[in-house]
């Protein structure tokens, strides 16, 4: 639901004022510099040519204007020739990474009207020193590994090559960190030579990596969580014994075990001098929290109006390490009771199976239906997290739509859901880059003892991508299509609707969608939802948003009839997730109506 409805000609006006200058804001702040710096570059600039790229960016380090050349917006003439003095220097020695070793460097310092200075520093880089012999080698255990063999015939330096330090250690860095990430912990580099002969502008490269022994994951022993049985606890493991040591598994149990959120503290330790036969012991010690647990929590959505959870959890039921959990959630137009059991299969850390019992009731504008269902589903996790569920619901939903009598439909579904996530978070709550997606198909048959025979498919995604300057684009789309004989069989929960806080905002809450002769809309047979948005952090927890919703349910896919809105919004961030205030316009119509979309949330 929606707070105000607002359609005055002078709020128009300044909603557009209100856009204009965010979108200004948001174009500005990146190149905003600060003050000391662009005061000190106006009075002393330094101007360099004759190089470029990556060089002149060297060589602008190099120079940056020191602390007390420039005091009170005044420069110090003292300063200021002891810094041309040394400009020459610091130029040469800035391109020798690069393998330029005898540039030729001029510099001119001239004093302005004005009371400022430029310093003219000119480069003329002459031939740069290049490689007359790489000699790349492998040795010890791990000599014949294919990663290792790859690096060496591809490391950045070959013969005729202008010697460039960076690349030189790039390629060490590269053979060293992959040795040990194929566990030889004890690699080193036997020799590492570059000889240089200035004069003749040639260097040599003379590197050979001893591999080492290669180490394994030895045992692995838990203390401190004894209450938990071992392999449920073996799960949260991110390598088996036997398998190369690699460091940043240790990390990634470590952070499944936190993700788990059974556990106040989790240390996983590698035992290394504890190592026999190249096999490391690795130590976790765990610390777990209460097991039962209760977590209330408060809010409010334009769409639901204000709400009240409370969640109880057994993190361990009959100390199997299976969880039972009880969910009420009560809000103004949907009330919620759900109960959850799972049980973790062995295999993978994200498989298991899951039995529930849920009963939803919803009372809106549109629409009025209480559900009563159960379901039972077996989840199978994979690599790079990926997730398949097979599920069968058995649902009785009592519903009336619009003018429609009221029916009462009970359902035997069984479907599948196939999807990934794959977020990376900087702070809790609050990913920075990432994506997710899910594509369910589900469906019900009379002669599965349903009262309704129909087949609908779903996809559900998002994604957020990194932009520069403290930017993020956050894309969002949904989808669904469904075949059924008779549309008003369907019931209510499983019809498509348009419109709200995480639709199309600028309209009300599932009011977008096909009418009925009377100008109610009943919902759709299929939906369409795009969402395109720019946010811009001001603050450590601030960030202002412009967004471009567009989508619709309807029935015929020959005849798509799409709502657009656009907007502004201010997001507060927190541990559990963003407050978003948005102001939404409809675009397309007659009256372009505005709405306001506010979503505020947190538990503890």
């Amino acid at each position: 639901m929606t707070l105000a409805c607002l359609m005055l000609t002078p709020l128009r006006r300044a909603y557009f004022s209100i856009l204009r200058a965010i979108t200004l804001l948001l174009l500005l702040l990146p190149f905003l510099v600060a003050p000391g710096t662009a005061a000190a570059a106006e009075v002393f600039e330094v101007v360099i040519s004759g190089v470029e790229g990556r060089m002149l960016e060297n060589v602008e380090a190099a120079l940056a204007i020191p602390h007390g050349l420039v005091r009170d917006g005044r420069v110090e003439p003292v300063w200021a020739r002891r810094f041309a003095r040394q400009a020459r220097d610091k130029a040469v020695l800035s391109l020798e990474p690069f393998g330029y070793y005898a540039p030729e460097v001029t510099t001119d310092l001239a004093s302005q009207d004005d009371g400022s200075y430029r310093l003219t520093v000119t480069i003329i880089p002459g031939d740069p020193a290049r490689i007359t012999q790489s000699r790349i080698l492998l040795s010890g255990p791990g000599a014949e590994q294919a990663r290792l063999k790859l690096l060496v015939t591809n490391f950045p330096l070959v013969t005729g090559d202008p010697l460039r330090h960076d690349f030189y250690e790039t390629g060490k860095g590269q053979l060293l960190a992959t040795a040990t990430d194929l566990g030889y912990l004890d690699a080193r580099f036997v020799r590492h030579e570059v000889r240089l002969n200035r004069e003749l502008k040639q260097a040599e490269i003379d590197l050979e990596l001893d591999t080492g022994p290669q180490y394994s994951f030895g045992e692995v022993s838990f203390h401190g969580a004894e209450d938990f049985p071992e392999p449920v606890l073996r799960r949260y493991l991110a390598f088996n014994s036997g398998e190369p040591f690699v460091e940043s598994k240790l990390s990634l149990t470590q952070a499944n075990l936190f993700d788990a959120d059974k556990f106040r503290s989790a240390k996983v330790v590698a035992e290394r001098d504890q190592a026999k036969d190249q096999a490391v012991p690795v130590r976790i010690e765990l610390e777990p929290m209460p097991r039962y647990q209760l977590r209330p929590g408060l809010g409010y959505g334009t769409d639901t109006g204000p709400r009240a959870s409370l969640r109880f959890r057994d993190t361990n039921t009959f100390h199997l390490g299976h969880e039972l959990q009880a969910d009420i959630l009560y809000a103004q137009l949907r009330q919620t009771l759900t109960g959850r059991y799972l049980v973790p299969l062995t295999s993978k850390l994200e498989s298991l199976m899951a039995f529930s019992l849920q009963y939803d009731r919803e009372v809106n504008d549109i629409f009025d239906t209480s559900v009563l269902s159960t379901e039972a589903s077996l989840t199978h996790g994979f690599a790079k997290g990926y997730k398949t569920t097979f599920f069968v619901n058995l649902s009785r939903e009592s519903y009336q739509v619009g003018e429609e009598e009221s029916r009462t439909t009970t359902l035997v579904m069984p479907g599948v859901r196939f999807g990934q996530r794959r977020w990376k978070f900087n702070s809790p709550g609050r990913p920075s880059d990432g994506y997710f997606w899910q594509i369910e198909v589900r469906g019900s048959s009379a002669a599965l003892g349903s009262d309704v025979s129909l087949l609908q498919g779903m996809i559900n995604s998002s994604a957020i991508v990194r932009l520069p300057w403290q930017t993020q684009l956050i894309l969002r789309a949904e989808g669904g299509t469904t075949w059924q004989n008779e549309f008003n069989d369907l019931p209510a929960s499983m019809r498509f609707f348009a419109g709200g806080d995480q639709s199309v905002r600028g309209y009300g809450y599932k009011s977008l969608g096909p009418e009925d002769s009377n100008g109610d809309v009943i919902g759709g047979s299929h939906l369409a939802v795009g969402s395109v948005e720019l946010e811009r952090q001001i603050g450590p927890d601030w960030s202002l948003a412009l967004f471009y919703d567009s989508g619709n349910a309807f029935d015929d896919l020959n005849n798509i009839d799409l709502a657009h809105g656009t907007g502004i919004g201010v997001r507060r961030h927190t541990p559990i997730g963003p407050i978003k205030l948005d102001l939404a316009r409809q675009l397309g119509n007659s009256d372009n109506s505005f709405r306001i979309h506010l979503s505020v949330g947190f538990g503890w």
